[in-house]
């Protein structure tokens, strides 16, 4: 007599700060959707000073459009019902699941940057409770079936351990942010979203060409990353030292050998962020960019480090020559201060 796998139950990460209005409308695509068959969903608070978790309550009380939701084929968008919620402050351990509660708010204490809010979320979910976690950022909406086909590519090979969504731009639906993933440049450690800019049309969907896809993806970009609990137990939850940039691919590279990472091409997710090429980097993010590649070649690639510093020493120069002063301010304080970095990102080795 043969068993069949118990069905999967997800628990649906969001992580808000200070954004209250997309994360409203990313809720409201998610309840609508398809996903809430199987799907919890756990949304993390990093300590928002703009009264986040009382409109989000507020918003469960009725949750009627605030502003203009953009209309995707697809994409649908909850009724006037009230959502049942319950508020839990995050102690590190599983939060007692509550019959009738369709929304979680889980205040993490502070500010935990990407990394800690969606691990303050895992752990509040229970890795044992769910045989998968969807990581989805809170300026996103998604078409009604993008859960139902991460899930289907993860099934159809236990050795996955990620997957990724198409992204579209928001502001741009008919263009491509990422097919699922990106890719890492071995030589200059930069990374890069794959197919990005390409026409939604032109989105690959044969079985060969998503494999091609597939070999090419170092890591699953964040604003949509199926993850098995699997992975989550035998790998371990992200890097919160982090705190944004680098996070995604340190915790691929820590799966390497043992999972490998799928991509979902019908998994669409409308992604706010980066739609406009003028959009500049503040220096705050800058710094964390700058200082997470070092810390990400300390840990992964030891022997790149005087290659990287040589590298940013030329974009300091090349900086410097431009006169964009700002940017040349973070790298001259990242070289100054790499020893830094490096010595907070112990060498990492397989299996640890």
């Amino acid at each position: 007599m043969t068993t069949s796998a118990p069905p999967a139950r997800v628990a649906i990460v969001l992580v808000n700060w200070n954004g209250w209005r997309d994360t409203v409308e990313c809720l409201s695509s998610v309840f609508a959707s398809d996903a809430m068959r199987v799907a919890d969903v756990w949304l993390v608070d990093n300590d928002s000073n703009d009264g986040s978790v009382e409109h989000i309550a507020a918003w469960c009380a009725r949750p009627a459009p605030v502003g203009d939701y953009s209309p995707f084929d697809g994409v649908r968008h909850v009724g006037p019902d009230a959502i049942p919620f319950r508020i839990w402050q995050a102690t590190g351990a599983a939060a007692p699941l509550l019959p009738g509660i369709r929304l979680n708010i889980v205040k993490s204490g502070g500010n935990l940057g990407f990394a800690g809010g969606n691990n303050a979320g895992i752990l509040a979910a229970g890795a044992d409770r769910y045989s998968h976690f969807w990581l989805l950022n809170t300026d996103t909406v998604i078409r009604h079936d993008a859960l139902d086909q991460l899930l289907q590519r993860a099934d159809a090979d236990t050795r996955v351990g990620m997957v990724g969504s198409t992204l579209l731009y928001y502001g741009d639906p008919q263009r491509v942010q990422a097919l699922g993933g990106g890719q890492l440049d071995q030589q200059s450690l930069l990374t890069s979203h794959i197919g990005v800019s390409i026409a939604a049309d032109d989105v690959p969907l044969e079985t060969d060409a998503i494999r091609e896809i597939e070999a090419r993806t170092a890591y699953v970009v964040g604003a949509s990353m199926l993850v098995t609990a699997h992975y989550v137990r035998s790998v371990g939850l992200m890097c919160d030292d982090y705190f944004l940039y680098f996070e995604e691919i340190d915790w691929a590279v820590r799966g390497e050998g043992k999972f490998s990472i799928g991509y979902a091409p019908r998994s669409l997710v409308f992604h706010k962020v980066g739609a406009s090429s003028a959009k500049k980097m503040g220096e705050f993010s800058m710094n964390l960019l700058y200082r997470n590649r070092i810390r990400f070649a300390s840990r992964f690639m030891p022997q790149r480090m005087a290659a990287l510093k040589r590298s940013l020493a030329y974009e300091l120069l090349r900086h410097v020559l431009k006169g964009r002063w700002m940017p040349a301010r973070v790298v001259a304080r990242t070289l100054r201060s790499s020893h830094t970095f490096a010595a907070s990102a112990p060498p990492w080795k397989p299996g640890a």
